[in-house]
């Protein structure tokens, strides 16, 4: 759907930049998808948006199968990561398996089961989207030294792994840019949040916040970047006009 479906939503809104927000966005994005509210909605977007990347491209040549190759590994690697940092491998065991079998399974998967699955509460995309949050938790412990100071910011006196406990591992619980830059360099996922939150003016540009992962400059592994949208407390997905759109 448009962003311009956003609109209903501030009708007779006092804050008239929501509508001008709208507009921006409208110009930039062909489409936004929105993600159910439940408290996990920064996760389910961003591993929605990442799984549609994965899909078969449709092409005589897959061009996201070096990518989809990339991420299985990764999942299939981390839960030996994670036990090494002290997670139980029977507790989280049952989750890594249905990640693992959902990625294998993304060569001959559709669009439309993709967006049932998603849609289904309860179903399996709930096990990945508690999965995402362990990976998030477990890279902000692996480098506990760097997340800190954030840490020191929104909750002084608490340590990284506390911090972890009460606001990551548990779902329903909302993200903050500490696990946003931990779960992007965890996966090596880019994403770009564009924030309509009222505070850019007519002919302003929305605020964003572009968090990259820090790839060694030998790698060959092409930059991949998903796109949010942020209001007061919820998270939907943008999707960006190719040039020849913008252009019109």
């Amino acid at each position: 759907m448009s962003a311009l479906c956003l609109k209903a939503e501030y009708v007779g809104n006092a804050n008239a930049n929501f509508m001008h927000g709208i507009e921006s966005l409208n110009v930039r994005y062909e489409a936004l998808r929105r993600v159910r509210g439940d408290g996990n909605c920064f996760f389910r977007g961003f591993i929605f948006a990442l799984c549609e990347r994965l899909l078969p491209s449709g092409g005589v040549e897959d061009s996201n199968a070096a990518l989809r190759r990339r991420i299985q590994h990764k999942i299939q690697t981390s839960k030996s990561e994670l036990v090494a940092i002290g997670y139980s491998d029977v507790a989280i065991d049952a989750f890594w398996e249905t990640f693992v079998d959902y990625l294998a399974a993304m060569e001959t998967r559709s669009h439309a089961e993709l967006v049932q699955d998603f849609q289904t509460e309860g179903g399996e995309s709930e096990y990945l989207v508690w999965y995402m949050r362990l990976l998030t938790a477990g890279y902000m412990k692996q480098h506990a030294d760097t997340f800190q100071p954030f840490i020191d910011g929104l909750f002084p006196g608490q340590t990284v792994a506390q911090f972890c406990a009460a606001e990551v591992e548990p779902m329903g619980k909302e993200c903050d840019q500490p696990q946003i830059a931990a779960l992007t360099e965890a996966l090596q996922v880019g994403v770009k949040i564009e924030y309509l939150d009222g505070s850019a003016g007519s002919g302003q540009d929305l605020q964003s916040y572009v968090c990259s992962p820090t790839v060694e400059t030998t790698s060959e592994q092409e930059p991949v970047s998903i796109t949010l949208l942020y209001r007061p407390g919820h998270y939907d997905i943008l999707y960006v006009r190719d040039v020849g759109q913008h252009a019109e």
